[in-house]
């Protein structure tokens, strides 16, 4: 998604604002090729700051669309933005099947889920229905394909670590005290991409150091993936990430690992992606 923030910066950036006085008519539209989809933007607004990203399947259909919006540089509390945190989901989502029916409907409110979340089966008939006010899930309820009521599961499960939180602990004091000393180094994000069966198929690390040794941090974010990549298995036989599950199928998704000093020892967390 960081790519397609990059392009849609770019085109604010460049563009004037167009004044309008129908808020709905699309004053700037680009579209972008790739291997297997292509990509449209459509840009609204009196300030451009409204924006639908359409992917198109290579035979022309519509697989999804989503609304996002642009805040402004400096909030209202004087806090600044970054540019890629200037762009939120704001407005209607829509997933399609490859048949062109909608498979899933919802939308967004400042980045949060907000109203009714629908999931259909292809056929069209409702196979789930939740309601979320600005982020929370207030009720859910699932179908069948004949329209009977059933248990339901989150429809996202987030990716988890199945070993022992000590284990992994102890495995990153081992190989990372000595690098990240809090001083010459005080942290890493390292950013994990899970595949579909639990493996960690890519790792980036970012350094936190000492500008003075700015030389020197390249070689440890190299270690420290390296470090990540070659984790033993903690059960036997047993990969050490159960994959993300998106309405009960396996996806690939990101874990970020942050590890840094804090009073003196080392520590971690771990936050799931999408």
């Amino acid at each position: 998604m960081n790519a397609l923030y990059v392009v849609l910066i770019t085109l604010f950036v460049s563009m004037p604002a167009v004044a309008q006085t129908d808020s709905a008519k699309v004053n700037y539209t680009t579209r972008r090729s790739f291997a297997d989809h292509d990509e449209e933007i459509l840009l609204f607004g009196k300030r451009n700051d409204y924006f639908t990203v359409r992917t198109l399947l290579k035979n022309g259909s519509l697989f999804r669309q989503d609304s996002y919006t642009l805040l402004p540089k400096t909030l209202a509390n004087g806090f600044q933005l970054d540019s890629i945190s200037r762009i939120i989901r704001h407005g209607p989502t829509k997933i399609m099947y490859a048949s062109g029916q909608v498979y899933i409907s919802c939308e967004y409110k400042n980045n949060a889920l907000n109203g009714p979340f629908m999931v259909f089966y292809e056929d069209g008939t409702k196979k789930r229905r939740e309601y979320y006010k600005l982020g929370r899930l207030s009720r859910s309820e699932c179908y069948t394909p004949d329209g009977t009521k059933q248990a339901c599961a989150p429809f996202y499960q987030p990716a988890a670590f199945q070993g022992q939180a000590g284990e992994l602990a102890a495995y990153l004091k081992q190989k990372l005290g000595t690098v990240i000393d809090g001083e010459r180094i005080r942290g890493v994000r390292a950013t994990l991409t899970i595949n579909e069966i639990g493996q960690i198929i890519s790792v980036k690390a970012t350094v936190m150091g000492d500008q003075s040794t700015n030389r020197q941090l390249p070689d440890a974010g190299s270690f420290v993936q390296q470090v990540i990549r070659t984790m033993p298995e903690w059960s036997p036989d047993k990969l050490n990430w159960k994959p993300a599950l998106s309405d009960g199928v396996a996806i690939r998704s990101t874990c970020v690992m942050s590890i840094y000093r804090a009073y003196g020892a080392l520590e971690y967390r771990l936050f799931f992606q999408l």
